[in-house]
């Protein structure tokens, strides 16, 4: 008879995770939903165009160059916190 039990509590444990597995995929779909438009950071922006980035850097435009480019674009880096961002996505890059 407590195995029966012990099978019943599983069960029941198994649904309320998936409940609760169903919750959460919902309220993390609705936080993304509200967060879409939101102003993003200059690093997560640069990490969405740093494939061109590289292009321009090694097709020869200088840091101030492609700084300047961007800036027209409404990034406000500066150009000491554009390399040292510029470098940290590279490692990020060589890790994945």
């Amino acid at each position: 008879m407590d195995h029966s039990i012990e099978e019943q509590t599983d069960r029941a444990l198994q649904a309320k995770t998936l409940v609760d597995k169903e919750k959460v995929s919902a309220a993390l779909r609705e936080l993304a939903d509200e967060h879409r438009g939101v102003p993003r950071s200059d690093t997560a922006r640069l990490r969405e165009v740093l494939d061109d980035v590289e292009d321009a850097l090694s097709a020869g435009a200088s840091h101030s160059a492609v700084l300047d480019t961007l800036h027209n674009q409404g990034f406000s880096l500066t150009l000491s916190s554009f390399q040292s961002t510029l470098a940290r996505l590279r490692r990020e890059r060589r890790v994945a």
